[in-house]
């Protein structure tokens, strides 16, 4: 009893057992059995030689290369009548034909590696050099045209000259512009780009060259409220960058600067509104847009350019003021605030005449 696994080991186990003798590294064969090599050859050459008598007369070229062994090596040997008995004697055989065997090697390599000599080719008598033929040299564009209308090619027919290109064209009007105003000869500059080129000329009263920024900080609206800090935030970044200052004017704290708002922009306008020298540039879409593209640094850029050459500009200082600390406003110091002041009779009351309707009014120190 047992598993098929059991069995398998038993019998690897029996196989194992088994004895081989060791092989040996002699090996045992009859040397009478060993025929002469020479004698073989012989016999084979024979036998294609009587082979090759039956069929020379069909195919002659294959009873040539039938041959196992050199022509001069079978000569010899047919010369003999009896094969040679002993190693030596063969040896001093092989000896004699060796140099007849070389001879026939080489020219046989000769006849492979050296082509046939190629038949004689007759030169042909010498002539004369032909000179060299002279270009219409072109250096103009007038000599190019001059040029194409002798022998214009087929393939630009159709086309317009060089002289008709619009660049060209413009190019050459340039020239004689500046030639008939006598600045030929001086370096011609090229105009910058005003970059406020396409707004509206609007300019908000006091302040024509400057930023000016109508901007509320109620918070009745949350939308109006948040759009006014978004553009602060723009205006104000930019114009640090620059080295000018904005002027903030907040209509919640002026009943004047929203009539202002209201003339520049439309009575529908609503704030925040943006003016920068003397431009409407818009709302805070515009001003968000200006920012991401990279127009507002040039702007501000520019602005302070011009404030540095001609001064101008005031509005809220970057640092802030000392006085209102950059609110532009403060109590009003005759009635602190309350709008009404002792009559000058002495009996009543009175509207303040120098504050507005909230009973402020403009920093002295900044304003």
């Amino acid at each position: 009893m047992g598993c098929a696994s059991s069995k398998r080991v038993e019998a690897a186990v029996a196989t194992a057992d088994v004895y081989h003798p060791p092989p040996t590294s002699i090996a045992l064969f009859d040397i009478s059995a060993i025929e002469e090599p020479w004698l073989i050859a012989t016999a084979a050459a024979v036998k294609e030689k009587e082979d090759d008598n039956d069929r020379h007369a069909k195919k002659p070229t294959e009873a040539a290369t039938a041959i196992p062994l050199p022509l001069p090596l079978l000569e010899k040997l047919e010369s003999y009548e009896l094969a040679p008995a002993s190693w030596s004697e063969v040896s001093k055989a092989l000896e004699e034909l060796k140099p007849a065997l070389q001879n026939a090697s080489k020219q046989s390599i000769t006849t492979k590696l050296l082509p046939a000599a190629a038949p004689a080719v007759p030169k042909p008598p010498p002539t004369q050099p032909m000179p060299p033929s002279k270009t219409a040299a072109i250096h103009t564009l007038d000599d190019f045209d001059h040029q194409m209308k002798k022998t214009p090619p087929a393939e630009l027919a159709g086309f317009r000259a060089v002289k008709e290109n619009s660049f060209v064209v413009r190019d050459r009007e340039e020239r004689e512009r500046r030639r008939a105003g006598g600045d030929d000869a001086a370096a011609v500059k090229w105009r910058r780009r005003d970059p406020f080129e396409g707004y509206p000329e609007k300019a908000p009263p006091g302040n024509a060259e400057g930023v000016v920024l109508y901007t509320t900080t109620l918070r009745g609206v949350r939308r109006t409220f948040e759009d006014c800090e978004r553009a602060r935030q723009v205006v104000e970044a930019y114009a640090a960058e620059a080295g000018i200052s904005v002027d903030e004017r907040d209509v919640s704290l002026h009943g004047e600067y929203l009539k202002e708002v209201k003339e520049l922009a439309g009575e529908g306008a609503a704030v925040p509104r943006v003016f920068m020298r003397g431009r409407y540039v818009g709302g805070v879409e515009e001003v968000v847009e200006l920012g991401e593209s990279g127009r507002m640094r040039e702007m501000m850029r520019w602005i302070a350019a011009r404030l540095e050459k001609g001064g101008g500009g005031g509005g809220r200082r970057p640092g802030g003021c000392e006085g209102c600390g950059g609110a532009r406003f403060m109590p009003c110091l005759d009635c602190s605030g309350s709008r009404k002041v002792v009559a000058e009779d002495g009996e009543g009351v009175e509207r303040c005449a120098r504050c507005n309707e909230n009973g402020l009014i403009l920093c002295p120190l900044c304003h």
